[in-house]
């Protein structure tokens, strides 16, 4: 197989990082989509047919949450949450790789535990962190830290969906915030499967560069190839190839190739 340049870097890079133990990895969705879990418009379909909304319309989906928790309350939103993410027990071969790696710190934003199961599937020992309790607790000898920042599957009431729940965060989850911001700081990220599209994100990334200025650190993102054949309309392939590759040159200004 061959490798083109800038590839070449990103490997050679990220295996040093990886050797000098200052690798992490952020997992969006997509990492988990090839198992049939949803993505967040298809999570979120039902509720804006509640709403008479028609979901392949909307771009504010964080909206469509808030707007259905104020006319039903947050119930079907958390049944959704427990029933959409269901409890395999093994990953993706994506997973499968990773786990294998000599990386210990883990970030993401999926509701599943596909990260932690494949982790300790491996023989890893893993500590697991959910809600700001959790990192009262200390784990003796272990192999991986996964940070759940958005929450967890089986606790469907505190996960991170609506407009509440994003404006509250840096409050309600405060050292997830604080750890992430340091791990920004001093770690080579590997952005995998997700979509750069969360505020909490934008906002930590943003106050690093705004402190850093041009001294921001190196960062890498993996994003999926627009498919052409996802669209019947030529036009709109075309528009959402040139919204990623200018969402790609956006990136840069956050460190991040």
């Amino acid at each position: 197989m061959s490798f083109t340049k800038p590839q070449e870097k990103f490997i050679n890079e990220y295996v040093k990082a990886i050797q000098d133990g200052n690798a992490a990895i952020f997992a969006g969705a997509g990492l988990s989509a090839s198992l049939g879990f949803v993505n967040w418009k298809e999570l979120l379909r039902d509720l804006a047919d509640d709403l008479n909304l028609d979901i392949d319309k909307e771009t504010d989906l964080v909206s469509i949450a808030q707007y259905h928790s104020n006319k039903f309350n947050r119930t079907r939103i958390n049944e959704k949450i427990i029933n959409e993410f269901t409890t395999l027990e093994k990953g993706s071969e994506n997973h499968q790789i990773l786990s294998r790696l000599d990386i210990d710190t883990y970030w993401t934003t999926n509701y599943d535990q596909l990260i932690e199961k494949t982790l300790e599937n491996n023989g890893k020992k893993v500590d697991k962190k959910v809600t700001n309790e959790d990192f009262s607790r200390y784990i003796k000898k272990k192999d991986a830290t996964v940070y759940k920042m958005h929450g967890d599957k089986d606790a469907p009431h505190n996960a991170v969906l609506t407009k509440n729940d994003y404006e509250d965060y840096h409050d309600s989850r405060e050292l997830f915030s604080t750890v992430l911001r340091g791990d920004l700081l001093s770690k080579v990220f590997l952005f995998i499967g997700f979509s750069f599209d969360d505020p909490n994100i934008d906002y930590i990334l943003s106050r690093i560069r705004i402190l850093l200025k041009d001294n921001t650190p190196k960062h890498y993102c993996f994003f999926k190839e627009i498919d052409k054949n996802s669209f019947s309309d030529d036009q709109d392939y075309l528009y959402a190839k040139i919204r990623q590759d200018l969402k790609i040159e956006d990136l840069m200004r956050y460190g991040a190739e």
